[in-house]
């Protein structure tokens, strides 16, 4: 079994490879024919500006720093590198540059901007029946109890944030980050399962972990001994609700349990694999929300993953989608599938024992799986 499982990590990397020169995508995979010079694109939002906005050349190893200036009567509200949130900050240096990156600052209204004040952010609490939901406006990390009150027929199914985070408890205490949020509260009917379905972990021995924070932590110290038998070396996870956003931290504690992997799934259609033996230093989150789509064609079945956002992972995983119509052991081929509509085999794939096909990916674009 661990020969299998090595080789799958072999294959993933070396197909990474082949997929990021054949559609020109990034990746945290470099060979020694890879470019010496990478992009940095600077975008500003109404509100201000950044210096060199725009796309720039960097050479590889060189840093580049960008200074950030909001207009009169505003300030920075946040700022984001590669997509992730670094809160509200007017400088920021990528160093030692050897990928491409992007910067972009977003810009608020301050009726009296004062750059030594300490910028409050403002807490959305939604669907709430509580007096004191904690709804109003904070200092970055400011302790915050919000309370979902009660509702006579309905029970309390979780608190979902604008960042992906969930609250299990009704009466939560969060921290305030540095940006805007909003707390969703999310209610069903006595007796029905949760809607809102939870960011928790699914093989664990004994009580398993809700949200991201809490599986961070355990990602950090878990063993095989720490899951249930069956599971391998792999800890299962599922992500229910509107979206399936991956946090950085989760997969950087990861990179420490070498050996390891994380399986994440959503939706009923597929599921994703990180490893711990994968480089993840350039994985800084993503959204893995997909749309899935089949037909057939005669005897000839055809299923289409096409992710919500497109575009570099920072890390190399694997999609493994489930085809319930094909036997165990059958062929599948695997094509990637470029804006224009056009195919290109990528691979060909057998049908495993849960009737899933693991496909290598090191971006997130189109595939149809034939078979």
């Amino acid at each position: 079994m661990k020969s299998v499982k090595k080789g799958m990590r072999i294959l993933v990397f070396v197909l990474s490879i082949a997929m990021a020169a054949a559609f020109g995508l990034p990746g945290n995979v470099m060979t020694a024919e890879a470019k010496k010079t990478y992009h940095i694109t600077a975008k500003a939002a109404a509100g201000g500006g950044i210096t060199d906005e725009g796309t720039h050349n960097v050479k590889e190893d060189d840093d580049k720093t960008y200074h950030i200036y909001p207009d009169s009567g505003h300030r920075v509200n946040y700022v984001t590198i590669d997509g992730k949130n670094i809160g509200a900050v007017t400088e920021y240096t990528f160093e030692d540059v050897d990928a491409d990156h992007e910067i972009c600052v977003y810009f608020i209204s301050a009726s009296s901007p004062d750059p030594n004040a300490v910028s409050k952010k403002t807490l959305n609490v939604l669907g709430s029946f509580s007096l004191k939901s904690g709804n109003g406006s904070y200092a970055p990390n400011t302790k915050v109890t919000v309370d979902a009150g009660s509702v006579a027929g309905f029970r309390f199914a979780g608190w979902l944030a604008s960042d992906g985070k969930i609250y299990p408890s009704a009466i939560s205490t969060i921290t305030m980050p540095n940006y805007d949020l909003i707390l969703y509260a999310n209610w069903v009917a006595e007796g029905t399962a949760g809607a809102l379905g939870q960011i928790a972990t699914t093989n664990l021995k004994g009580e398993q972990a809700f949200g991201w924070a809490a599986i961070t932590e355990k990602l950090i110290t878990f063993t095989a001994k720490d899951l249930q038998k069956g599971s391998g070396s792999t800890m299962n996870m599922n992500i229910g609700g509107f979206n399936c956003y991956v946090d950085a931290a989760a997969i950087a504690a990861l990179n420490t349990r070498p050996g390891m992997a994380l399986n994440i799934s959503y939706g009923t259609d597929a599921s994703f694999t990180f490893y711990g033996d994968m480089d993840n230093s350039l994985f800084f989150g993503t959204e893995l929300s997909y749309m899935c789509t089949t037909k057939s064609v005669g005897a000839v079945h055809e299923k289409e993953i096409s992710f919500a956002e497109q575009g570099a992972i920072g890390t190399a995983i694997t999609a493994n989608v489930l085809l319930p119509e094909a036997a165990v052991g059958q062929a599948a081929y695997v094509y990637l599938v470029d804006a224009a509509g056009n195919e290109v085999l990528y691979l060909p794939a057998v049908v495993d024992g849960a009737n899933r096909v693991s496909v290598p990916l090191s971006a997130k674009v189109k595939f149809r799986i034939k078979y």
